[in-house]
């Protein structure tokens, strides 16, 4: 007879290299940090997740640091002995026992899944009802903020057929250089590939007005999240007066943030990440309710290592229609990985993971290489 229940769990900080300097509009890394986590049942299988902010706790609150306390102190016990196809009773312990915490719960639920599929021995993509596509277009993120370096960068990038689509992250510059920026960028490399921009929350309404109608000269084809979170109304008023699409990301984490910018049409775009909403279970009501809406999906990403975007290709594969595909380009921007089998780029795609859950495993040595405490820590039903 199978025992499916939780016996263990067993989270570990990875500190994994960047190939460059990643410049986000409050943050400058040359590391990305992630949460591995690991769940095993009474039966010794092991299900992987990822917890991963964006170089610190400055986006949403919560690092790597909190998430691994979270998890050891107050979500484990809610877990074990508990059967992890019961998922949706084991996140409603979640929420009665902590608030928010969306990463954490996120990187958890995704080992949970992971450990299901490799019960069931079938992909992720099946227990969420299946894919519909086989690859993801995703840009590539230009964010050294110099103008030389990330046209050659981008160059690199399309002669080897990893993407053709390309995302600037702004708001480290003040907005006229940034504009200037991504005007030249664009210039060079018009008729090629697609250019997008990010300012993460830095401007002010006036300030976007001005930028948009200057970008959308240049062929700029998304402006992501340009406002303040907060500010979905001045969101709406963008939206309705830009000939860009515009994105909303920070804006849009809980049902209830999502239900209203579908009401007042605060965006074009949806940024879906699985880290924000708590959970793939939690993205998938975000992006039903931003369909129903009239709001198109893309798939963001918080730079994962090969485990989070395998998990995050497995769900984007099961969503019918991502017009403007997604950046899941964690792995190509990480140095070094965990995984056994890196993700695969082809075709400026990135390709869905096969096996079973979510289609990858943890390279041990690396993992006791990056580990940034050689000591693990383990909780289980006999401890």
């Amino acid at each position: 007879m199978t025992r499916h229940e939780i016996d263990s769990v067993e989270t570990i900080i990875v500190d994994l290299p960047l190939a460059r300097l990643q410049r986000f509009a409050v943050k400058d890394s040359r590391t990305q940090s992630i949460v591995l986590i690991r769940t095993t049942n009474k039966d010794g299988i092991t299900g992987i997740g990822e917890a991963v902010t964006p170089a610190g706790p400055w986006w949403g609150g919560e690092s790597v640091e909190t998430i691994k306390f979270m998890i050891d102190s107050y979500l484990t016990p809610t877990m074990l002995n508990q059967d992890p196809f019961l998922l949706n009773a084991i996140l409603n312990r979640m929420d009665k026992v902590v608030f928010g915490n969306s990463f954490a719960k996120a990187g958890l639920e995704m080992a949970l899944l992971d450990l299901q599929g490799r019960i069931s021995e079938c992909p992720l993509h099946v227990l969420l009802g299946g894919k519909i596509r086989d690859s993801l277009p995703c840009a590539w993120p230009l964010a050294t903020g110099e103008v030389a370096d990330e046209v050659a960068e981008a160059e690199r990038m399309l002669e080897k057929g990893w993407h053709n689509r390309f995302k600037l992250k702004m708001g480290a510059l003040d907005p006229e250089a940034d504009i200037a920026r991504a005007s030249e960028i664009a210039r060079a490399l018009a008729g090629r590939c697609k250019v997008r921009v990010d300012p993460n929350e830095s401007w002010d309404e006036v300030t976007a007005k001005k930028a948009i109608y200057q970008l959308s000269d240049v062929g700029i084809e998304i402006v992501e999240q340009p406002l303040p979170r907060e500010s979905l109304s001045g969101m709406s008023r963008l939206t309705s007066q830009s000939s860009c699409a515009i994105m909303v990301d920070e804006g849009v984490r809980t049902l209830d943030q999502m239900l209203l910018c579908g009401q007042i049409h605060a965006a074009d775009l949806v940024s879906i990440k699985i880290m924000k909403h708590g959970g793939i279970l939690a993205a998938q009501k975000v992006a039903n309710i931003a369909t129903a809406s009239g709001i198109s999906l893309y798939m963001g990403t918080f730079l994962e290592s090969s485990i989070g975007t395998a998990a995050n290709m497995q769900f984007a594969s099961t969503l019918e229609s991502l017009p403007f595909g997604g950046e899941l380009c964690g792995p190509n921007l990480i140095a070094d990985d965990l995984a056994q089998q890196p993700m695969v780029y082809r075709d400026n795609a990135l390709q869905l993971p096969e096996g079973h859950g979510i289609g990858v495993d943890i390279d041990e040595d690396k993992l006791a290489h990056y580990r940034r405490d050689r000591s693990t820590i383990m909780h289980s039903i006999s401890a």
